[in-house]
């Protein structure tokens, strides 16, 4: 990962001194959001919840040929009002980046869930933690990335310095392939933590009309510090019944340790659209959360976005 250093620096460095910018195109896009999550362990919490964000855009071709963007977005997440940000530069050889952002700029993030959802994946809000998830553990709070596809293979590399508690820098890549045959794309990634955790995922996907399968197997491994491995096998289909209309169906069994039971992941959703306004409602179920025999989950979430 040295090298995916050098390069980002040296691409940085060449499109800053080598060339002004010769014009701007500005945009600036957002929406807000009412939602509804109905968990059956927390019915004492309210459920309707809001969300709003505003992204500010802008690129630019430099004199070189090269083209570099930015990207802000305010929201209301935490204290960190623009959580999501980056800088990229496309060299016509990749795209050079460094970011802040919620599954990051490059490597395994960008292929951690290929599975397709209407709505909401069936791991989520069920659980406070989604087990299996290759990326879960990744840092993307400064993240330098690099990505190009040539010839239907695409590459997707990670890097964060110091990117976890202890100290140790955050690695990762991904490869995927989409001429092996036309509507299939197949991938695999990597990623390492540096000090307590490695991960991979490997997947299939198929896309015909309007129906996308796809099939994805993933694993954490935690180097004995004491968390328990985590398995996953997580597969789904999604139908786009007209431009407006998506329903999906979905299941995730995932493997703990060396618990007896299996966490078991199954959801339905649908999604629909009207101009700006998209309304989505999935149901999700969790068996034995954890691995824990008998603990169940069932969430309802619903939402109404509003777009501009």
């Amino acid at each position: 990962m040295n090298k995916l250093t050098k390069i980002s620096m040296t691409a940085l460095s060449t499109a800053l001194i080598a060339g002004s910018v010769q014009a701007m195109d500005y945009s600036i896009s957002g929406g807000a959001s009412i939602a509804y999550t109905g968990v059956n362990t927390t019915s004492d919490t309210n459920p309707w919840s809001m969300g709003d964000s505003i992204t500010f855009s802008t690129s630019g071709e430099l004199d070189n040929g090269m083209t570099v963007s930015v990207s802000l977005e305010l929201d209301d997440h935490g204290s960190d009002a623009y959580d999501d940000k980056s800088i990229k530069i496309d060299t016509g050889n990749g795209v050079v980046g460094f970011a802040h952002s919620v599954g990051g700029i490059g490597g395994i993030g960008t292929i951690a869930n290929k599975v397709p959802n209407a709505f909401t994946p069936v791991f989520q809000a069920t659980n406070a933690v989604d087990y299996g998830q290759a990326d879960q553990k990744m840092s993307s709070a400064g993240q330098w990335g690099y990505k190009h596809t040539v010839g239907g293979v695409g590459i997707s590399l990670g890097y964060t310095p110091g990117g976890n508690t202890n100290g140790g820098a955050d690695t990762g890549w991904s490869l995927s392939y989409a001429d092996l045959i036309d509507g299939m794309e197949v991938g695999y990634g990597q990623q390492d933590d540096g000090t307590t955790s490695e991960a991979e995922t490997a997947y299939v996907k198929y896309v015909t009309g309007g129906i996308t399968v796809a099939y994805q197997k993933s694993k954490v491994d935690y180097e004995s510090t004491g968390t328990s491995d985590e398995d996953a096998t997580h597969y789904g289909i999604s139908l786009a019944v007209n431009d407006d209309l998506s329903v999906s169906v979905g299941r995730q069994d995932v493997e703990i340790g060396t618990s007896a039971s299996e966490e078991e992941n199954t959801g339905v959703s649908a999604s629909y659209t009207m101009g700006s306004v998209k309304i989505g409602l999935g149901f999700n179920k969790a068996a034995n959360v954890g691995g824990s025999a008998g603990v169940d989950n069932e969430a309802t979430a619903g939402s109404i976005t509003f777009s501009f």
